[in-house]
């Protein structure tokens, strides 16, 4: 047999890039990369080439995925603008072809799962930030808990790398837009990059004022998967002055509801986000906070992580580790994989080692006593520090 191919539909895209560099870390493996334009620049690499294809282009896509080991699609962030790019999800089913995704979207997943029940091969879907990794880490975290009250997880991205045109659309599509959120137990009023909190990463990153982001997948995964009652995810950059200045701007839409279509300033926020980045960091984290009870007592639990360098990386993380087990034969099972349990705790920080993820936790309910968090069989003063206790 020769070489296993990877398509990676968006592979030219912000995340795109990114998991194609990861799935080069195996030797052995080729991608195709489909997106509308030639990637530039390109990838340096003889095991990429590049196919000139859309999206939406079903039979095109069935056919680029004929004879391929699996598919990854990034054509994202796939935001509630226009119609749901399902086709590349469609034509991986009709070719019997393992599927990854990094949608983080609530309306994909809705979609996705519908149109993968009792799929013939594994379909991996929300393999980002949202909700996959959080799906992971909270399973983590919730071992020997009672139950799981809250789910409150946060993202500090990099603001030294420029994103594409379709993050900034979800974005601004998303300020000031309303939607239903579990708090409490009960759904209520929730607005677009709203409610805005200071947060303490980990080093180097530290303190960011974040916003509430838009509508996303985790609002029906953490309840469905944990019984979570509350679940909010909140990102801010490391200018206060950029998040203050955004989350104004949703909370002027949501009185108003104007502008109707703020996407159409996209050009122009990208290019004031290139401006101030040249000014900005390359580290990039995130974290999760669990609290729940255990024996009629309150705790409340963490885990973090950071990347020094390309911290915009994070969300491209999960779907490079998928197709690694994928092509290793660690994920045959046919249909949806259940997100918090298609790969172990261990498993996780292993391969977040291997790609220089620091991760961290804190011993206490003060965030500012983040410490490095040992991987699994570590040992200090002779106690085991590689589960959480």
């Amino acid at each position: 047999m020769g070489a296993p191919r990877v398509v990676v539909v968006g592979g030219s895209g912000f995340y795109g890039r990114y998991v194609v560099a990861d799935l080069l870390r195996q030797p052995e493996v080729t991608v195709t990369v489909v997106s509308r334009r030639p990637p530039a620049p390109g990838f340096g690499s003889p095991r990429v080439d590049w196919v000139a294809a859309d999206r939406t282009d079903g039979p095109r896509l069935a056919e680029l995925f004929a004879d391929a080991a699996a598919v990854v699609h990034c054509a994202g962030p796939f935001p509630a603008i226009g119609a749901q790019p399902w086709e590349p999800l469609r034509a991986a089913l009709a070719a019997r072809v393992p599927y990854v995704d990094i949608s983080e979207d609530r309306a994909f997943r809705h979609g996705a799962l519908e149109l993968a029940a009792g799929a013939e091969v594994s379909v991996v879907t929300g393999a980002s930030v949202v909700p996959g990794l959080q799906a992971l880490l909270v399973r983590d975290l919730a071992q020997g808990l009672d139950r799981v009250d809250a789910v409150r997880c946060s993202a500090a991205p990099d603001t030294r790398r420029h994103r594409g045109p379709a993050m900034f659309e979800a974005m601004l599509h998303g300020a000031g837009l309303r939607f239903e959120a579990p708090r409490g137990g009960k759904a209520a009023t929730v607005y677009g990059w709203s409610e805005p909190e200071w947060v303490q990463f980990p080093p180097p990153v530290g303190r960011r004022l974040v916003h509430q982001v838009y509508e996303m997948a985790d609002l029906d995964v953490l309840p469905e998967l944990f019984g979570a009652r509350t679940v909010s995810f909140k990102a801010g950059t490391e200018f206060g002055t950029l998040n203050r200045a955004l989350g104004a701007f949703a909370a002027f839409r949501a009185r108003t509801g104007r502008p109707r279509q703020p996407e159409r300033w996209t050009p122009v926020v990208r290019g004031v986000s290139w401006l101030v980045g040249r000014f900005g960091d390359e580290a990039g984290a995130f974290m999760v906070e669990v609290t729940g009870p255990r024996g009629g007592r309150t705790l409340t639990r963490r885990i973090g992580l950071t990347v020094l360098e390309h911290g915009g990386r994070i969300p491209a993380l999960l779907a490079g580790i998928a197709v690694e087990r994928l092509l290793g034969g660690a994920l045959d099972t046919p249909g949806v994989l259940p997100l918090d349990r298609w790969l172990p705790a261990a498993d996780l920080y292993a391969a977040f080692k291997d790609r220089d993820v620091r991760l961290w936790t804190t011993t206490s309910d003060d965030t500012d006593d983040w410490r490095i968090r040992l991987f699994p069989s570590a040992k200090v003063e002779g106690r085991d520090v590689g589960r959480l206790i």
